[in-house]
C-alpha cells in the first residue's frame, strides 16, 4: 500500500525584465560619464566653465538612478498552487513577504479598468497584489491559466 502523492503544484515565478547585467550597468555609466565629462571639460578650457558643475550633477544622478535600479534586482514574485494552499512569496528592493492561505477559501480577484488589468489573491479580508512584475497582457493570461486552480472574481 502506498499513499496516494499529492498533485503536482502550479508554480508561477516573475522576475524583472532587465535589459542590461550589472557589469553592462557599469559599462555604460563609465562611457556616459567620460563623455559628459570630457565634453564639459573642453568646454570649460574653452571659457565656458559653468558647465562643469551641471555635468557633474548630471553624471551623479544617473549614478543615483543606477544605484534605485541596482536594489532592485533580486526582486521576484513566485506563486505557487497546491491541493490544500496557496503561498505567494515575493521580494521588493529588500523586503521579503510570504503568505499562505487555504486553498478552497481563496480567491483570485481581477479588476479590469480600461487597458489596465490588477490582480490580487483575497483570502480572510485580506487582499495581496498579484503580478506587480508582469505587464497588463501577462497579468490577464496569468488569470487564464489560474482559472480552475483557484476560484476567480472579476471586477470590470
Amino acid at each position: 500500500m502506498y499513499l496516494e502523492a499529492d498533485p503536482p503544484a502550479f508554480v508561477h515565478h516573475s522576475v524583472p525584465n532587465r535589459s542590461l547585467s550589472p557589469a553592462g550597468r557599469r559599462v555604460f555609466l563609465a562611457i556616459m560619464a567620460v563623455t559628459t565629462l570630457g565634453v564639459a571639460g573642453f568646454a570649460a578650457a574653452a571659457g565656458a566653465w559653468p558647465v562643469m558643475p551641471f555635468a557633474g550633477l548630471e553624471v551623479a544622478l544617473v549614478v543615483l538612478a543606477f544605484h534605485v535600479v541596482a536594489l532592485h534586482d533580486g526582486d521576484f514574485e513566485r506563486l505557487e498552487v497546491g491541493a490544500h494552499e496557496v503561498r505567494i512569496e515575493s521580494r521588493d528592493a529588500r523586503s521579503f513577504t510570504r503568505f499562505v492561505a487555504h486553498q478552497p477559501w481563496a480567491r483570485i480577484v481581477v479588476s479590469e479598468r480600461g487597458q489596465r488589468c490588477t490582480l490580487g489573491l483575497a483570502y480572510a479580508g485580506r487582499m495581496v497584489p498579484l503580478g506587480r512584475l508582469m505587464t497588463d497582457e501577462g497579468r490577464r493570461s496569468l488569470a487564464l491559466e489560474l482559472r480552475g486552480r483557484i476560484a476567480l472574481t472579476a471586477n470590470r
